[in-house]
């Protein structure tokens, strides 16, 4: 006897109640199985693609947010312009001439000048530069100097330390650079 007449066969000894509990069982293990291997892992799946789109939009806003930022530098970063600074300008002679005047040339442990090529055509002229037992209204007064320059300076770099002997004293070591066209 082939499948399907064995089937009519089971479905015809059985009462009205018992085909019917039957067949809504059928239909009801092909629902959960369509839900199981279909539907379930559908929605899973959107749910993941929306996750990972959600990410890469905070992503991409935040590159954007990088990108602006940088452009924002580039501006402030003057090139080869001979208003900001000639061709004798010398950072380190510049630099001890606002620490002569924020009064913290005697502070000074050392002044170590240094030259690199950043990129193409930019070349980066830093000074790295030590100050013992200052105090920090000398430091705010330095730094203030340093940022309002005409000369397109960045602090790069900058670590301060309390003095252990005395806390109202600081150590300070910062690097500050000027970019100019090679």
């Amino acid at each position: 006897m082939a499948l399907p007449g064995m089937i009519k066969g089971y479905l015809a000894r059985l009462s009205h109640r018992e085909r019917l509990i039957v067949v809504v069982g059928l239909f009801g293990g092909v629902a959960m199985l369509v839900w199981v291997l279909a539907i379930d892992p559908l929605f899973s799946g959107v749910a993941a693609l929306e996750k990972s789109t959600e990410r890469k939009a905070r992503a991409s806003s935040e590159l954007a947010q990088v990108l602006a930022d940088y452009q924002r530098q580039v501006k402030r970063t003057p090139r080869g312009n001979p208003t900001q600074a000639g061709k004798n300008f010398s950072l380190l002679s510049f630099l001890e001439g606002l620490s002569a005047r924020a009064q913290v040339k005697g502070n000074i442990k050392y002044m170590r000048p240094t030259t690199s090529d950043v990129s193409e055509g930019v070349r980066e002229h830093a000074v790295e530069i030590k100050l013992d037992a200052i105090r920090l209204e000398a430091l705010v007064s330095l730094m203030s100097q340093v940022e309002r320059a005409p000369h397109g300076l960045r602090v790069k770099r900058m670590r301060v330390k309390r003095r252990f002997s005395d806390a109202n004293l600081l150590d300070v070591t910062f690097v500050v650079a000027r970019y100019q066209d090679a």
